[in-house]
């Protein structure tokens, strides 16, 4: 019997899925449990499975598609079984009750005209997601593309028909456009989901509001280009440009979220936008920088930041730190200066219970665990940037010393290898940057919504302190010098929930921790 091949559990935080790459071509054998396919989402790339053992019948959806949640993307059974066509979605809900003739539901290939012009142009069209979305980017009504014996329709076959349509100079395409336009109005709730990804996040980016730069004209309508020259007229955006440019191949740039070169410009610049002086560049955005940056710009946006700093002497911990990794490493666990922190850090959060929380409208959600991000930074491309990703050590305060190492290694080497499953990356309640491994003194790092504070630190140098006996601000003969090992942490936080001095008292806490670590682990 055929098995259906879904996504597997991803996460309430997870917003859309793409397929990134088939690793098992249609008729190939494969064995339960062994890499089918690669997929990516707004967290982390992940590899799913194969649910059983056999041949692989049928891929419903291509690479570079984004699918929805609940679809069935592949069926796998034996080599000589045959199976059924993807089912036809109803325009009724299961339960029976009665919607509006003109509603739309998200994911659902069906779409119901109002009144009595439900004619052959308003039939059942199945199609997928991306099929749906590129007709409506170019104006095509989906009953108007020639199907394939009850097929769902895909977006080569919307591709191949706007390209019949331009070839043949038809001035049928124009009133194909009128119509969609008028079908559209008569139903509003289409707009959100024509909207593509890419242009969603684009005017996220710089701050666009997609129904004024529609002018009137269902969402759907607007392309990448519309949205640039709208930015570029409306924001003064005058550097952005939707020139064509020349990508790398997708396995140089995409499913691993690297960012791929793009070949050098010429000054003509070609098609469309802003001409490139010669000798520049463009290098197209890796969908990693895309997530990041729409993320740090919304944060930018939606929390008033702030960043307080404070000198740590790390002598206790660096002490502990050269006595101890020996013996940790004989239980295979490699100990860092991180997970010192993070400890600390747990403290901190102890002594400020708001530190750990999320605001709302409604109240502070004080949450009554920690779950501590480490912002892990990836590799370098071609361009001198990598990515950065975000793992989460979960409910961090129920480990000691020796547990916390265990999780900050792991989860560091597996962010690296890009072996981190989705749930590794979710739920976490407070994040901590070490941006002093690559020798900076300190940074104002921006906060990773919904949370309500992020800990930078610093790198640990030597520096001369003034070690005094007596009372701090009176001079005194006993005070000397010494060259301690001193660290600046960084706390940036939403002026909304912390002020001046619960931000400090944070910190305070922290670094009591730190400067005055336990002997033992």
């Amino acid at each position: 019997m055929a098995t259906e091949v879904t996504l597997p559990e991803l996460g309430e935080e997870v917003e859309d899925v793409t397929i990134s790459r088939w690793l098992v071509k249609e008729g190939q054998q494969v064995s339960a449990g062994d890499p089918l396919l690669e997929i990516a989402t707004d967290k982390v790339d992940t590899e799913v499975p194969a649910p059983a053992s056999g041949t692989l019948l049928s891929i419903r959806f291509g690479e570079g598609e984004i699918v929805d949640f609940d679809a069935v993307i592949a069926v796998i059974g034996g080599a000589e079984e045959e199976i059924a066509p993807a089912p036809a979605v109803s325009s009724t809900a299961d339960d029976g009750s009665d919607r509006s003739d003109s509603e739309f539901t998200s994911g659902e290939t069906t779409v119901s005209l109002p009144g009595d012009e439900q004619d052959a142009q308003s039939r059942e069209v199945r199609a997928t997601p991306v099929a749906r979305r590129v007709a409506a980017e170019e104006g095509i009504v989906l009953s108007s593309v020639p199907g394939r014996d009850g097929e769902q329709l895909t977006k080569g076959d919307v591709e191949a028909y706007l390209e019949e349509l331009r070839s043949a100079g038809s001035p049928d395409q124009e009133s194909h456009t009128e119509e969609a336009v008028e079908y559209q109005d008569d139903a509003a709730s289409l707009d959100s989901s024509f909207v593509s990804l890419e242009i969603r996040r684009l005017a996220a980016t710089y701050d666009i509001d997609l129904r004024e730069a529609a002018g009137g004209r269902p969402l759907g309508t607007l392309t990448r280009q519309k949205l640039l020259e709208y930015a570029r007229e409306h924001k003064g955006l005058t550097h952005l440009t939707a020139a064509p440019v020349d990508r790398v191949s997708a396995e140089d740039s995409g499913h691993r979220g690297r960012q791929g070169v793009g070949s050098t410009a010429t000054q003509a610049g070609g098609g469309s936008g802003e001409p490139r002086e010669r000798g520049e560049t463009l290098v197209p955005h890796s969908r990693m920088r895309q997530i990041i940056a729409r993320n740090m710009v919304q944060s930018a946006f939606t929390a008033p930041h702030v960043t307080t700093v404070h000198s740590v002497d790390m002598g206790s911990v660096t002490g502990h730190y050269q006595a101890q990794k020996a013996a940790f490493a004989q239980q295979g666990v490699r100990l860092t200066l991180t997970a010192y922190i993070v400890a600390a850090v747990v403290e901190g959060l102890r002594k400020v219970p708001a530190a750990n929380a999320e605001w709302t409208e409604e109240g502070l959600k004080i949450k009554h665990f920690y779950n501590i991000g480490m912002a892990v930074a990836l590799p370098a491309d071609a361009t001198g940037v990598g990515g950065l990703i975000v793992p989460v050590i979960h409910d961090a305060g129920d480990m000691n010393l020796m547990g916390i190492a265990r999780q900050v290694a792991d989860l560091a080497t597996r962010a690296r290898e890009n072996k981190l499953r989705p749930a590794d990356t979710q739920g976490g309640t407070f994040t901590l940057t070490n941006y002093g491994t690559s020798g900076s003194l300190f940074q104002t790092p921006v906060i990773l919504q919904p949370q309500v504070a992020i800990l930078g630190t610093g790198v640990i140098e030597k520096r001369p302190v003034v070690v005094s006996t007596g009372k701090p601000y009176e001079a005194s003969v006993e005070d000397y010098l010494a060259f301690r090992p001193m660290m600046d942490l960084a706390l940036s936080y939403d002026h909304r929930v912390l002020d001046g001095a619960s931000a400090d008292a944070f910190c305070g806490a922290v670094k009591r921790e730190l400067e005055s670590w336990p002997d033992s682990p």
